[in-house]
């Protein structure tokens, strides 16, 4: 699997980039995602977040994490673009009271899923996700 990490911030280590590929890996793997797949992840800071989230939900605000499909039709190998805000990922790490590498997990689970067809807009489609980002939780938790 093509993992590509982009830091606009440069907050996050080489070592850290390299675990946070093994997350993702590891989540696609579970997921049955095809080995030739593809996926991007990109870390910005909220003002960068506001601004995308502003033109592609028109809301305007930071959020956490977006997700971007690219590819569709059976063979998923084209997945789309994770973007996470460190800024908003740490301050809910501090608020929940985790590790920052804890909260990115959970961010990249959590847009995995997106990309992959997953959503939370209705109660039983929220529970579904809700369900599953606890089970992948616990796979890549050692990591």
């Amino acid at each position: 699997m093509n993992i590509a990490i982009l830091d606009e911030t440069t907050e996050l280590a080489r070592k850290d980039k390299t675990g946070l590929k093994k997350i993702a890996r590891l989540v696609l793997k579970e997921l049955g995602a095809p080995k030739d797949s593809e996926l991007s992840i990109s870390f910005i800071d909220d003002i960068r977040m506001r601004d995308l989230n502003r033109t592609y939900r028109q809301i305007d605000r930071t959020t956490d994490v977006l997700s971007f499909p690219q590819g569709e039709g059976p063979d998923l190998t084209l997945l789309g673009d994770i973007i996470i805000s460190l800024d908003t990922a740490r301050r809910h790490s501090a608020s929940y009271g985790v590790t920052l590498h804890e909260e990115l997990k959970k961010l990249i689970i959590h847009g995995v899923l997106h990309l992959l067809g997953h959503d939370h807009k209705k109660k039983k489609e929220t529970q579904t996700m809700r369900e599953k980002e606890k089970e992948l939780f616990l796979i890549v938790k050692k990591l």
